[in-house]
Formats: structure tokens, sequence, C-alpha cells
């Protein structure tokens, strides 16, 4: 009993040291390593095997898994803010609706560039201007801006289904079958319950955060100029821009090549079949149709290359774009990878396996524990995708294997569960959000985010769990 107390004991302080140290601004490529090192010596095992091996298979595995989707992904979002699509559909979207609905515009500009699979910290510095420009005009409350971008960007949105994001995604490449390798899922997983929760966090959140500006405007608060803002004029001055339709194509496109394209070509395939024996050209485009890939990275390539047809006026350095987007996605692959590499260290250890037996006893439906183990991991790694890449190689054999949990219903489960508690006030993105983009302090802005990003999500990822043991067929879809 005692050497169980102290194993998880060891485990817990290397969690929390990581935690700590990451808050306090630490880098994650030393961080990770370090503490990882650190709790595996105290747990008395070697230090220099687990960093050669299991630390470094996880964070090469991790890398080789998703690297092309980093990087497509943060080369589709650089592409979107140096041509300024980006900020022409949040513009858009801020002129359908006007000042008076100025949180709800900021809302779903973040939502449509989130779902058309732009990356968080674009949509993030796109968006902003455009907040101030809304909310200045409303007189409302500046420190609500947080917010509502956060909200827009990394709730409803980026775990639903259909979604290019990386936080959708990345259950596909774990979720294989044991015997052939194949995908048991993919990015349309259980659509019928992510609408259903995806709307209710909507509707609900935009109603708490229209409650909250209601609620402090009553009390005298109003919008406060400050000497970084630019004029309300000069705002809308740049430089030649992309028309909407031109910046809302990739969006659109990526969109259809993830979630109709495989769909469209299978079937295909299938009406082709009786050509298949009537010659050459037949056999070749059957095999072609009927091999499409459900794959992420196909789509999202496809979307880069539609944004550089589209956009490429407004693109004036094709090359040194894509470089820089490709240098962003390894830079944030690498971080996700170090904490993942951290997972895959503490895999082997006495507290770890503790861990595990504590969340698979859980009881009820072991829905429960996938989510609540991910959405811990989430918490203490900070971040959706890192608490998905060390959670899933573990929960994987024992839900869907052992247990024979759906594996749809179980991505999308761990998908809207890893989007709550890596929300908590350490998560990098909100940070960089809070601080450097908005120029606010956790004090003044955190409350609601905390309800919009951790709390609602929560929620949602009971309901989802709820919905899938109402109607377990929906666990198919």
């Amino acid at each position: 009993m005692v050497g169980q107390f102290y194993s998880l004991a060891v485990l817990l302080g290397g969690l929390a040291l990581l935690m700590t140290l990451v808050v306090r601004g630490k880098s994650i490529f030393v961080v990770a390593p370090l503490c990882a090192a650190l709790t595996v010596t105290l747990s008395g095992a070697d230090p220099v095997a687990a960093m050669t091996g299991p630390y470094m298979s996880g964070f090469a595995e991790y890398l080789r898994n998703f690297y092309l989707v980093f990087a497509l992904g943060a080369a589709f979002g650089r592409i979107f803010e140096d041509t300024g699509a980006a900020s022409v559909i949040a513009e858009r979207v801020g002129r359908w609706l006007g000042a008076h609905r100025a949180a709800l515009a900021v809302v779903l500009a973040c939502a449509l560039l989130t779902y058309g699979g732009v990356s968080l910290f674009v949509v993030g510095f796109s968006v902003y201007p455009l907040a101030v420009q809304l909310f200045r005009a409303g007189n409302l409350p500046r420190r609500f801006i947080p917010a509502a971008i956060a909200f827009g960007s990394i709730t409803f949105t980026m775990t639903s289904a259909g979604s290019p994001e990386i936080q959708n995604l990345i259950p596909i490449k774990y979720l294989l079958d044991a015997e052939t390798g194949a995908p048991l899922t993919d990015a349309r997983a259980g659509w019928p319950v992510s609408l259903i929760v995806g709307l209710l966090m909507f509707l609900f959140g935009q109603m708490y955060l229209d409650w909250c500006i209601r609620r402090d405007m009553a009390r005298g608060e109003r919008w406060e100029d400050r000497p970084r803002d630019m004029p309300a004029p000069q705002q809308n001055e740049s430089r030649q821009r992309p028309s909407f339709l031109a910046a809302v194509l990739p969006l659109v496109l990526t969109l259809l090549a993830l979630n109709v394209l495989p769909f469209v070509a299978h079937s295909t395939a299938r009406w082709l079949e009786p050509v298949d024996a009537r010659g050459s050209l037949g056999r070749a485009l059957h095999a072609v149709l009927a091999g499409m890939p459900e794959d992420p990275t196909l789509s999202i390539f496809l979307g880069v290359a539609t944004a550089l047809i589209s956009l490429r006026q407004h693109l004036l350095t094709k090359w040194t774009c894509l470089g820089d987007g490709f240098i962003n996605g390894l830079l944030a692959i690498g971080s996700t990878a170090s904490v993942v590499g951290f997972g895959a260290a503490m895999k082997g250890l006495p507290g770890f396996q503790l861990v595990v037996e504590m969340v698979t006893a859980i009881p009820g439906d072991p829905l429960i524990g996938a989510a609540i183990a991910v959405a811990v991991i989430a918490g203490i790694a900070g971040s959706a995708s890192g608490g998905q890449g060390i959670a899933l190689p573990i929960i994987k054999p024992i839900y869907v294997d052992q247990l024979g949990v759906a594996p749809r219903a179980l991505h999308r489960v761990v998908a809207i569960s890893s989007g709550s508690l890596d929300s908590l006030p350490a998560n990098g993105y909100l940070v960089m959000l809070i601080r450097n983009i908005c120029g606010e302090t956790h004090t003044r802005s955190y409350g609601p985010i905390f309800v919009l990003t951790v709390l609602i999500p929560a929620v949602g990822t009971l309901l989802a769990i709820l919905l899938f043991r109402w109607f377990p067929s929906w666990g198919q879809m």
C-alpha cells in the first residue's frame, strides 16, 4: 500500500511540476524531457533507457503520424493570414450581423474559420481587429473579447464531426482494426450526436456570453480605448485584399474533400464495377476510386492547393509563405510531441498503471471512464491534441478491443472531452490570446472563458455519452 501511494505521488508530482513550469513560461521542449527523466528516476527505473526508449518512441510516432497534417494546416493558416483572406471573412460576418450583435459576430467569424481548417492562432490574430471594431461600435466591455474568440474557435467547431482541425482527426490514426490496421472511424464519426451537442453548446454558450455582457453593462462597464488600438477609420484601410468568394472557396473545398469526396469516390467505384472487366482504363479508374483513402492529409492538401490558386494575386511570396507555414507546423507538432513523449515515458511506471486501473474501474458506461481519462490528461498537458496523443494508445485496447465500445462513439466522446480541461489557465493558446493578442489579464477575462471552454464542453461530453447510450445506432454512424 505504501509502495502504491509513493508511486502515485511521484507520478502526480511529475505532472504537477510539468504543468507548473509550463505555466511559468518555460519551454515545453526542455521541460517535458526533464520532468520525464526526473519522474522515472524517482520511480526507481532507468532514466536513460526510458528517455531513449519510450520517450523518443512516443515522440517519433506522433511526429510520423501527424506532421503532414500539422504542417499543411499551418501553411493553410499562413496563406490566409498573409493574403488577408481570414480578415475578409471575419469582416463580412461582422457586416452581416452588425455592431449590435458584436459578440455573436466574433463567435461566428471564428467558428467559420476554424471549421474551415484555419489554425487557431491565425484565427485569434485575424479576428481580434474585427472584434475591437465591433465591440467599440457597440460600446461593449472589451474584457469579453478573449471569451468570444475562444468560444468560437476551441469549442463546438474544433471537436465537431466533419471538422478538419487536428483535434477531430487524431482518433482516426489510433482507432485501428487490431488485425488489418484499417481505420475504424473517420472525421464524421458520430455525426448525429455531434450535431446535437455542438448546436446546444453554441446556443447555451452564446446565451451565457450575452448574459455576462448585459450584466456587466448594467453595472456600468463600457468600452475602454487603449493606446495600442488603431482608430476605427484606419482599420478599414488596407492593401487590396481578396474577394469573399475567393477567401471562402478553400475552406469549402477542404470540408467537401474531407467529408464528401471519399463517399462519392467509393459510390462511383461500386457503380463502375461492371465496367471493370471491359478494359484497362475502366480497371484503372475503378482501382483509384475504390482505393480513395479517408485521409485528412489529402483534404487539407487540396485546401492549400485551392488557396494558392484562388488567392494567388494576393500572395506575394508563395514559397516563403509555405516555408514559414511548414516551420510553424514543425514547432507546433514538436511541442505536442514532447508532451506525448512524456506520457509515453510514464506509461511503464507503476503509478501510471494504477491510474489506468482506477479510471477503467469507474462504474457505469465505459465511455465515462474514457472521457475522464482524456480530459484529465489533456488538462495536465494543456493541450487537447496532446491529451489525445497520450490517452488513445492506452484506452483503445481497453475500451475497443476488450470492452467492445463502438469506435465511432469513442472517437466523438474523446474529441469533445479533450476540449474541456485542456482550456485551464495554462493552455498555451489561451495564454497567447489573453496576454499577447488581446492585451488582457487572466484576472479580468478568464472567468467567462472557463465557463465557455471548460464547463460547457464538459457538459457536452456528458450529453454525448447519454445520447450514445439512448441511441446506440448513432455510435455506428
